[in-house]
């Protein structure tokens, strides 16, 4: 046999001995596919076993499926859910999450459900279990037992999409009957929908692995092709189809991408908003060759590339991007999308066809958006197997490839044969034998040959004779069978030869059965007694694939039930499938449809559709029919008859005729049980409660229920289409059928007698109506029971927890768990505050008994009380909206005696007056009697504290920083506020304790002190007159009017309490004019607010003189002021009041606003859109912009308002534009400059200032270099523009003229001035008004390229006379008193360390003053020095007994002032010029006049 012979003989047997080994195992289920077991399981136990290998995360295993019970397996995220209910509500048993069941390998499940515990088994290792409750159930599975997929089972368990299984299964055992052991259809027993033998080796195939779709109905489902606007698809494919449909992706709104074949050309449709765009490629594709295909498009267009050649088309514009929706269906569709798709006209789903025209060929490298899609990846597929091969040279059924068939029997792809002389590589897959699938057409026969089953080894290699291999059928095919013509004497049973296949004497008949697949499995054997080393034991099965090409059959039409359809008179019956049946295996039953041929005797009735009551119709659906809404309508004669017939769209089925027959009724209330439910519940009113019977018997007719007298303590109720429920006053035996009724319990009070509840109702049956008849309900009342409320004891500040040891509540007559009894909260503790873990709980707060057996519910003190008392809370019990009566619950306090309790209840003084404090105001105490010490941390601000003794006045003291508990009892603590305009004061203390009798507290008591915030509110008194803001002339136009604002006058009131606007001004006769109302010009105005100055309510009208005065009186209320206003007369006039100029930066933009540029007018303008400004000369280098855009014009609003604009455009230096200014006829030209500025330009402008000026009283200072002072690099002091926002209120401000030597008229208050007029020295302030300590003025400055505002300027005024403040003192009879410094104080800075002396021009009557030095020496005069130093004193002589509140007094009216060179350095800048001033006394005089006030004892 040759050496090359043994090799190939040892390949053949290993061939036999492994090859099939997956094939032959299991069922593959395809992502629809599914096994219905049509029983009624009634069991008390359960068991399931299967096993099952997948890549997909999710799928559904096994269902067995009840009418209420179920019992269900998934796969989610790649673990077992187990989902059973068994009548005592729903039990779910997961694997463990490290299990992970999506691995493409085997896993095992087994489930047992015995004497209500649960166990699950994962892989015979991996055990979960559970326990149901509430007894003994038995499972009622009356839907049936369900594998891979429910098969469009409606029931409501089934939640959401629940994706069929795809993947393999097998040894599916339940209930000890196995489920798969056939893969046979058995009419009303059992359905196999799109299951094949074996595991398919789709489910193993790579990403770059292609796709062979090679039938008809081919096609695969992948996930979303996710489309947000645009989208970008590509693969390669080789067809030689001449329609086909490639890629359909649906999107929102209607909207869809599609992609086919049309006449052999591709054509792209991408369908929005009901517009369709195309796109056509110009190149054939279905010449069996490869082609790249690249689809893409976007919101504006669509392009279609085939290989290198490529068109574009542009998309209509939408207002909203395409958005994908659904699956991406490649190469087909499914029955359901297919109905869908015939609407849009594609060529390739024609409206004859089921589902369309599916892709024929193969496709690979399939790729959406760049994501790689797959067979791995796909959802669903349909008659496709992995891997191709080019075309066949005999062109006979050129897309059936031996792929899919060898990698189902295990026998790969390659036959090639290793090279003689090398090792044999046991690692490759190289075997002999070829198995090709036979293509069949429904209802015919094939011939099997060699080429579908051959062995490549040449015969003589072997040494065995063809007729000597032979093929052993195991399993005969399920939906056809095979017949070998052989002689009679060379008759085997079931078996051929590899000659038999050569001669052509095998052939496969198909029975005509709609099944896509059918299979035989067979072995291979040898007849020759030559020895063969490897020759496999036993036999080992394989499996043969059939692919039939399915043709459309017409429906046959079948009355199940008979021909005769009874019914009651003048009613309707509804039609079902049981009544009318239809079949058609190659269609889909909602392509079906029937036609209404003729209707005999149609006065007696006709066919009516629920969605259209009341019209005849003459054909429906098989969807409306299987839905329930095709009825039979009764109207006259009993007798009547309809001919129907059924069509696929393409062929009719055969002709019934269905007879009609109606028969007399009546009716009565069967069952009328009535319904019990428990208070503040619902309970459904089901057809066992309450129903009607037609003749004894149940009915369909329309039944409804009248409601005459509603129940008292509850509503029916009906669901509505939403879900909702809503109270109504009738409803029907349909909505009672469906569970859509209840009554409802809404009485929310309690119910001290078990009263019942009832309705009464009238049936309408088809217009006959019952008696009144009445339903009764029967309501456990709810009853509230509280067991405990025991108070809680508190003896400490920390929170306490209450529980169910004090506070336990529950319910009789309803069940109520502890998380639904609630405790509503009345009335909240005013000592402490009740929580729920951290959440304080107020009024109408609500808390459970869940909360309080789990120890979450606590009362926390405020404070622990200074006594043995109580706090309470008030509550009441709420369950099921009810609430019971209210209780209250005490919480006991334990009083702390050592616990500081303070008394603070603040202060009420008025403005300039003192107030004693009291120990109702504040104190500090504890239970055993502490006595406490005070110490003043923080002062008050705006007063002091001082002690009075109104027996001894010597031993008052003021400013007091200690005091103590007497101090307080006594009346003796006092606050006295300053007189200044605050509201407001306060000072915080310490209280400590120092024990009974202690002066100081022991350091045990260290603990015992508490800080104290003492609060003071200030009354305050209107004591202060109106001031005057805006002191000016007020211009007017000759005979003309214009209104009196604030810009003209102005008065504040420096008391903070009082309103501005409340102000009442008064004017006497005016020479020159009236002051009139704005709104009404004949209402003189005699007085009138500052408020109606703001509003621009008050007018004044000029004629006579042009120049007057007239006086005007303002009051507050109490105080009264009077000034004079100025009316100044002329022509009109416009002035420009401020022109800054602009700043810019290079090629940027500024700002034009009221600060650059305002004018002044004495005409009478209303608003700022009365003054317009006209652009006489644009600007060179730039552009003027309002409001975003180039304007002429604009108006002193826009300015105000920021909406004038001045862009740069990058050139120039500088730059300037010319304005006319027009306001009502005058005009005036303005030029406004711009000074562009670069980036080294942004370092911030310096301002260095003086913080104060220091004038003498009545004399001018210089606001010389230095004082004020702006700072830029890049500027000289001319650009520096100073402006005054503020001027001073004791003085103003004047510009002298060095030529002139002197301060012109003109320049009084000037508003601008530069830095280079500061340090000229020509800018003065000159202070005016006597007796004033301090003054002010606000200054904005801009330097060119920057500006800073509100700059202050401080000026201190020393006097012309010294401030001499005196305050009286008391000196016992015949005593003596040092004269203090705070009697005799000078309080102004510029004096301190001045000596001056204290000249007594009228000595006391009754004393003397004295020096201590030498006693009873009269003094006439003394230095400050000897007041300083207690030199000097007053003595009383004796007088006996002088009158009360004898008053001594001595006046101070000459003091001499001794000013010594260099003492005084503040006073050497107000009064001194070094050279001029030599060494000199001053000598000033007083006219002030003091007294000492002495009171006998």
């Amino acid at each position: 046999m040759g050496r090359l012979g043994a090799r190939r003989l040892v390949l053949f047997a290993a061939c036999l001995g492994l090859c099939g080994a997956r094939g032959a195992l299991g069922a593959s289920f395809y992502g629809e596919s599914y096994v219905e077991l049509n029983i009624k399981e009634v069991s008390s136990e359960l068991s399931l076993q299967l096993r099952f290998q997948t890549s997909k995360p999710q799928g559904l295993l096994f269902l067995a499926a009840g009418k209420n019970d179920y019992c269900i397996i998934e796969l989610l995220s790649g673990n077992i859910r187990v989902r059973l209910h068994l009548g005592a509500g729903e039990q779910v048993l997961l694997s463990e999450q490290r299990l992970h069941m999506d691995d493409l390998l085997w896993h095992s499940v087994e489930l047992y459900y015995v004497k209500n515990n649960i166990s699950l088994v994962i892989d015979e290792h991996y055990e979960t279990t559970g326990q149901l409750t509430g007894g003994m159930h038995n499972l009622h599975f009356q839907h049936g037992i369900y594998i891979a997929g429910h098969g469009g089972l409606d029931v409501p368990y089934l939640e959401g999409e629940l994706p069929n299984f795809r993947g393999c299964m097998e040894d599916v055992v339940f209930n000890q009957r196995e489920i798969l052991a056939s893969l046979r259809s058995y009419p009303g027993f059992k359905k196999v929908y799109e299951v094949s033998l074996g595991c398919s080796d789709e489910f193993f195939a790579g990403e770059d692995e292609a796709i062979n779709f090679f039938s008809s109905r081919s096609y695969v489902t992948f996930p979303e092709w996710r489309v947000r606007g645009e989208g970008l698809v590509e693969f390669a494919f080789q067809t030689g189809s001449q329609q086909a449909l490639l890629l359909f992706q649906s999107g929102k709104e209607g909207n869809f991408v599609a992609l086919e074949i049309v006449n052999g050309l591709l054509k792209a449709h991408v369908g929005r908003s009901k517009s369709n765009t195309q796109l056509s490629s110009f190149s054939l594709v279905n010449d069996n060759k490869w082609h790249i295909i690249r689809l893409k498009f976007t919101g504006r267009y669509l392009d279609l590339m085939v290989d290198e050649q490529g068109e574009r088309t542009l998309l209509p514009l939408q207002s909203k991007p395409f958005v994908s929706e659904g699956p991406l269906f490649v190469g087909g569709l499914d029955n359901g999308k297919g109905e869908e798709v015939k609407k849009l006209e594609l060529a390739s789903v024609p409206r004859k066809s089921a589902r369309g025209i599916s892709f024929k060929g193969c496709l690979r490298g399939l790729e959406a958006n760049s994501e790689k899609r797959a067979l791995k990846n796909a959802l669903v597929s349909k008659d496709v197997a992995a891997g191709c091969k080019l075309q066949s040279s005999d062109n006979e059924n050129p897309f059936i490839t031996t792929t899919e068939n060898l990698l189902r029997s295990e026998v790969p792809l390659s036959t090639s044969v290793p090279e003689a002389g090398k090792p044999f590589p046991h690692h490759e897959s190289s075997y002999f034998l070829s198995l090709n699938n036979l293509v069949v057409q429904e209802g015919g026969r094939a011939l099997l040959e060699q080429r579908h089953m051959n062995v490549d080894v040449a015969s003589e290699d072997l040494g065995i004779h063809p007729s000597q291999i032979l093929f052993n059928i195991e399993e005969m095919p399920l939906h056809g069978f095979l017949r070998i013509d052989v002689t009679p004497a060379q008759e085997r049973e079931e078996a051929f030869t590899m000659l038999d296949l050569g001669q052509g004497k095998v052939w496969y008949v198909h029975d005509g059965s709609e099944e896509p697949r059918d299979f035989f499995t067979f072995s291979v054997s040898s007849k020759s007694k030559k020895e063969m080393p490897l020759y496999p034991q036993g036999h080992v099965p394989y499996v043969f694939n059939i692919t039939v090409l399915l043709v459309n059959d017409p429906p046959v039409l079948k009355l199940p039930e008979g021909n005769l359809l009874l019914l009651f008179e003048n009613s309707k019956k509804r039609l079902t499938p049981n009544i009318i049946h239809v079949s058609d295996p190659d269609t889909d039953s909602l392509s079906l449809s029937f036609s209404v041929l003729g209707n005999f005797n149609s006065d007696a009735g006709f066919l009516e559709n629920t969605n259209g009551p009341g019209k005849a119709i003459t054909g429906f659906t098989h969807g409306d029919l299987r839905d329930g809404n095709i009825f039979y309508v009764h109207r006259g004669h009993r007798n009547s008859r309809i001919l129907l017939r059924a069509s696929d769209g393409e062929l009719v089925s055969n002709t019934v005729v269905l007879r009609i027959m109606a028969v007399p009724w009546d009716f009565e209330v069967a069952v009328r049980t009535g319904v019990v439910v428990q208070q503040g519940g619902t309970v459904l009113i089901t057809q066992s409660n309450l129903s009607v019977e037609v003749n004894g018997e149940p009915h369909e007719m329309e039944t409804r229920y009248a409601i005459t007298h509603p129940p008292q303590f509850g509503q029916i109720q009906r669901q509505g289409t939403r879900g909702e429920w809503k109270q109504v006053s009738s409803f029907s035996q349909r909505s009672i059928d469906r569970g859509r009724v209840r009554y409802h319990s809404t009485f929310q009070e309690l119910q001290l007698e078990n009263v019942t509840d009832h309705f009464k109702f009238k049936v309408n049956v088809e217009g006959k109506i019952s008696e009144e008849l009445m339903f009764p309900i029967t309501v456990h009342w709810l009853k509230f029971i509280l067991l405990k409320n025991v108070p809680l004891e508190v003896s400490k500040i920390s929170r306490q927890v209450l529980n169910s040891e004090h506070l336990q509540a529950a319910t009789e007559g309803v069940d109520v768990t502890q998380r639904e009894l609630h405790f509503k909260l009345l009335t909240p503790p005013k000592k402490g505050k009740l929580l729920v873990g951290n959440k304080v709980l107020k009024t109408n707060s609500v808390f459970s008994q869940q909360n309080v057996a789990d120890s979450k519910l606590s009362y926390e003190p405020q404070e622990r009380p200074r006594e043995d008392t109580q706090d309470t809370f008030r509550f009441l019990i709420v369950a099921k909206h009810i609430e019971s009566k209210d209780y209250t619950f005490r919480i006991n306090f334990e009083g702390d005696k050592t616990r500081i309790i303070v008394t603070n209840r603040g202060l009420l003084v008025k403005e300039g007056e003192g107030k004693l404090i009291t120990k109702s105001e504040l104190f500090a105490q504890t239970l055993d009697n502490q006595t406490f010490q005070y110490k003043i941390t923080e002062s008050p601000q705006h007063g002091k504290l001082k002690l009075v003794d109104f027996s001894d006045p010597l031993g008052s003291r003021d400013n007091v920083t200690t005091f103590t508990d007497q101090d307080i009892l006594g009346e003796r603590l006092m606050y006295v506020h300053d007189d200044s305009e605050t509201q407001h004061d306060e000072f915080l203390l310490v209280a400590s304790a120092t024990g009974p009798g202690q002066v100081v507290r022991h350091l045990d008591m260290e603990h015992l002190s508490t800080e104290i915030q003492v609060a003071i509110s200030v009354e305050l008194k209107n004591d202060e007159k109106p001031v005057r803001m805006v002191d000016k002339a007020f211009h007017v136009v000759r005979n003309g009017q214009r209104l009196l604002t604030l810009a003209d006058l102005c008065y504040h009131d420096p008391d903070s309490d009082f309103d501005d606007g409340q102000l009442l001004y008064t004017r006497r006769g005016i020479p020159n004019g009236d002051l009139v109302r704005a709104s009404d010009l004949t209402q003189k105005l005699y007085q009138f607010r500052q408020d109606d100055l703001r509003e621009g309510r008050v007018l004044f009208r000029h004629r006579g003189a042009d120049s007057a005065r007239f006086v005007l009186f303002v009051t507050d209320g109490v105080h009264y002021t009077s000034s004079l206003l100025e009316v100044s007369v002329s022509d009109p006039y416009v002035q420009i009041a401020n022109n800054t100029g602009l700043v810019v930066q290079r090629g940027e933009d500024s700002s034009l606003t009221a600060s650059n540029l305002s004018v002044t007018t004495n005409q009478d303008v209303r608003t700022d859109h009365e003054i317009e400004f006209h652009m006489l000369q644009p600007p060179k280098h730039g552009r003027v912009l309002v409001n975003h855009s180039v304007s002429h014009s604009f108006s002193q609003h826009d300015l105000q308002q920021g909406c004038v604009i001045y862009r740069h455009d990058g050139s120039g230096n500088s730059d300037i534009f010319n304005l006319t200014v027009k306001v009502k006829e005058i005009n005036v030209d303005v030029s406004i400059y711009v000074r562009v500025y670069s980036e080294s330009h942004r370092h911030r402008t310096q301002i260095l200032l003086i913080k104060t000026l220091v004038v003498e009283e009545g004399k001018p200072v210089k606001l010389s270099r230095g004082r004020p002072q702006a700072v830029h690099e890049d500027n000289i002091p001319s650009e520096a523009m100073f402006t005054v926002r503020i001027p001073p209120m004791h003085g103003h401000l004047r510009k002298s003229f060095p030529e002139e030597g002197s301060l012109g008229a003109d320049a009084k208050s000037p508003l601008i001035f530069t830095q280079q007029d500061i340090d000229d020295g020509a800018i003065l302030y000159v202070q005016t008004a006597p007796d004033q300590q301090q003054d002010r003025f606000l200054l904005d400055v801009v330097n060119g390229f920057q500006a800073v505002n509100g700059i202050e300027i401080l000026v201190d005024i020393v006097p012309k006379r010294i401030p001499l403040e005196v305050q009286n003192f008391t000196v016992r009879e015949g005593g003596s008193k040092a004269l203090l410094e705070d009697y005799l104080k000078i309080p102004n800075k510029y004096f301190e360390g001045v000596d001056c002396e204290f000249v007594l021009l009228k000595p006391p009557k009754h004393g003397y003053v004295g020096n201590s030095h030498f006693p009873r020496v009269k003094l006439m005069k003394f230095t400050r020095k000897q007041v300083n130093r207690h030199f000097s004193s007053v003595r009383s002589q004796g007088i006996g007994k002088p009158p009360p509140n004898l008053l001594f007094a001595f006046t101070l009216i000459h003091i001499k002032w001794r000013v010594i060179w260099g003492s005084a350095t503040p006073l050497k800048k107000c009064y001194i010029s070094p050279g001029k001033l030599p060494r000199r006394q001053l000598v000033l005089t007083t006219m002030i006049l003091k007294h000492f006030r002495w009171k006998m004892n």
